[in-house]
């Protein structure tokens, strides 16, 4: 499996981390080393979480294309 896939999986987080007290830890991960997580919920992919940083990039360069 290549490096892309394995940082892929180490990603997927199922929504009742959340509920298991691993949601500061998520977070300080999100803000402080601009890691990114794709929630799932039922094992599907609900939602992703990414840093505000990257969320006003993404926004700007919609902004650009549109």
């Amino acid at each position: 499996m290549d490096n892309y896939m394995v940082n892929l999986i180490d990603r997927l987080i199922p929504i009742s981390d959340f509920s298991k007290g691993k949601t500061s830890h998520i977070f300080d991960d999100v803000k402080n080393n601009n890691a990114e997580y794709i929630i799932l919920k039922n094992n599907q992919p609900t939602a992703v979480l990414i840093s505000i940083e990257d969320y006003k990039r993404i926004k700007k360069l919609e902004e650009f294309f549109e």
